[in-house]
């Protein structure tokens, strides 16, 4: 099969000429076997696993959250500008838009569904791991449900083969209800070879939260969404996310945080390294909708160029239906500086491993947050060897 579709939507338009609206997957010959999620490799105490789960079972999960957004009436503008309640066209309204859940749907894709039960704080992490051979084309999809004040970490990592080529597709989505939390880590280690996409959507509930660590280290061509709904009033979205584009390599992503309840909180640090001739596109909203009065929301990109013929386009963006909110984004885009580099060469560092010291401390510092020594070892030694 052919894959072309338009994703990453920016939830305002800006003009054309910056290429920063949307962006597109154009995948050719693609021959999709697999749409099984791998079964995970550890399933804790406190914690059911369904596999094969329908789109109506995951609308069956969703249904009091949704009924929630419905009663709050609240309208968000679609990718084409029309607007639409949050949860019209999709289960789950995602980072990456409605193309992903129509992909889905075609190839039938059944969803892993991650249950922590009532009341449990679950200590170990939930693990599931996709290990690609050459020519692995891969859909999978994944749903992580945290009932009321319940706690859940699942760390999904992503292996292939040293020099594969194929295509892996990923949508995950997640509910956390009220008093409950979601640790959701994602470390993405393809080889160039592979295409890629991963599509996250979340709704938290009241006093709920999300936390999302996302390492993106491979694949030739990434594209990358999250969407976080904060419904329940005191709801919280944290996400870290650390990326390294080398060679020829794109990574478009697209985080937004709708703040729809009363003092909401939402904080995404974005880390990242581009060498060579790499493309990176980075979309972050802010949207505070009617209603998050003392909602709070910060983003913040750090970005390193080491070299003169990358690309990086950077589209920060706060949306504010509220006054009483507090809105803040920045970023840091620029090259080692002279003074860092002098003050390494004084010590015996050359320019070339001052570079690589600077990626190995800007891609750790995201790493070290990972609840699991063994994965924080296989990134360092990722990144040794690829750089």
């Amino acid at each position: 099969m052919d894959l072309k579709m338009k994703v990453n939507h920016l939830p305002a338009l800006t003009y054309r000429f910056l290429k920063s609206n949307d962006s597109e997957i154009d995948a050719k010959d693609l021959y999709i076997e697999n749409t099984k999620t791998p079964d995970p490799l550890d399933i804790p105490e406190g914690v059911s696993v369904k596999s094969d789960a329908s789109e109506d079972d995951i609308r069956d999960i969703f249904a009091k959250v949704n009924a929630k957004i419905e009663a709050k009436k609240t309208d968000i503008p679609g990718p084409n500008g029309d607007t639409a309640p949050l949860n019209d066209a999709q289960t789950v309204r995602t980072g990456m838009g409605v193309e992903i859940d129509k992909l889905m749907n075609e190839m039938n894709v059944k969803s892993l569904v991650i249950t922590s039960e009532e009341g449990r704080k679950v200590t170990e992490p939930v693990h599931i791991k996709y290990d690609l051979k050459d020519g692995d084309c891969t859909l999978g999809s994944q749903v992580i449900y945290a009932k009321k004040d319940s706690e859940i970490t699942v760390i999904m990592e992503y292996d292939s083969e040293p020099e594969g080529k194929g295509f892996l597709g990923l949508q995950t989505r997640l509910l956390a209800e009220e008093g409950a939390k979601i640790n959701l880590v994602k470390v993405q280690m393809l080889s160039e070879g592979f295409i890629h996409f991963d599509d996250i959507g979340s709704v938290c509930d009241d006093n709920a939260s999300v936390d999302t660590i996302n390492m993106q280290l491979g694949a030739g061509n990434t594209w990358g969404g999250n969407r976080t709904a904060l419904l329940g009033d005191a709801s919280t979205f944290d996400n870290h996310t650390g990326y390294l584009c080398r060679n020829k390599q794109s990574y478009d992503m697209n985080y937004v945080a709708d703040q729809m309840g009363k003092k909401t909180q939402s904080n995404m640090i974005f880390r990242g390294v581009l060498l060579d001739e790499a493309v990176k596109t980075f979309r972050g909203t802010l949207d505070f909708k009617a209603g998050s009065a003392g909602s709070v929301g910060d983003e913040q990109e750090d970005t390193l160029l080491l070299s003169p013929d990358v690309i990086n386009r950077t589209m920060p963006v706060i949306l504010c239906g509220e006054e009483d909110v507090d809105g803040r984004h920045g970023a840091s885009i620029g090259q080692l500086g002279d003074d860092t580099l002098f003050y390494m060469e004084s010590r015996g560092i050359d320019e070339e491993a001052a570079k690589k010291l600077m990626i190995r401390a800007r891609m750790e510092s995201i790493a070290r947050m990972i609840p699991d020594e063994a994965i924080i070892v296989r990134i360092q030694q990722f990144i040794r060897t690829i750089i």
